[in-house]
């Protein structure tokens, strides 16, 4: 199980008694973002909670942890199918507003870029975020990722057009200039 530390943050796995809240959590958040949570992706869901803290063959999750509290989690997602070998693509989900705005996504999102670097073989790690997202634009840019450009009507939205999203990315070049 891997697990890594920050000066405020600690990424680990999901444990057995989290994964319910976990879950409902996710489930939640994809309904807000008028996404489809449906009740047959469920266990694959489930599966992915249970999982967290090892790399499976297309992802590493962990669950964000602040003073003994999971607050959130934090993908590297990776896929031979789906991008080119050393390519990642990371996410992150906050789960409450209060938590928000306090560096801890921050400090979450640098430890699991520096761990796809050093660890997982990445030569490029890249985000997407709603156009709209200025707290996480800005958490990307102070961490040294680069705005590549908008993908027009790339998240499709139940009750709604497709958002445009922001692309943005760091390369192991980037990350050793600005070391």
């Amino acid at each position: 199980m891997i697990e890594l530390r920050g000066e405020r943050v600690l990424l680990r796995g999901y444990r057995p008694e989290e994964v319910d809240v976990a879950l409902e959590r996710i489930e939640e958040s994809m309904r807000r973002f008028g996404h489809d949570a449906r009740d047959d992706a469920r266990a694959a869901r489930r599966a992915r909670l249970e999982r967290s803290g090892t790399r499976t063959e297309w992802e590493v999750m962990f669950a964000i942890v602040v003073d003994g509290q999971v607050i959130g989690d934090v993908q590297g997602r990776c896929s031979d199918q789906a991008m080119p070998q050393g390519v990642w693509e990371i996410g992150i989900e906050i789960h409450d507003e209060h938590d928000r705005g306090r560096g801890l996504g921050r400090q979450a999102i640098a430890l699991l870029t520096d761990h796809l670097f050093e660890e997982q073989g990445a030569h490029r790690v890249q985000a997407t975020t709603d156009v709209d997202n200025a707290a996480m634009r800005r958490v990307l840019e102070v961490l040294g990722f680069t705005h590549e450009g908008t993908l027009r009507g790339f998240m499709p939205m139940r009750d709604g057009p497709p958002r445009d999203y922001e692309m943005y990315a760091i390369t192991e070049d980037d990350r050793m200039r600005n070391r």
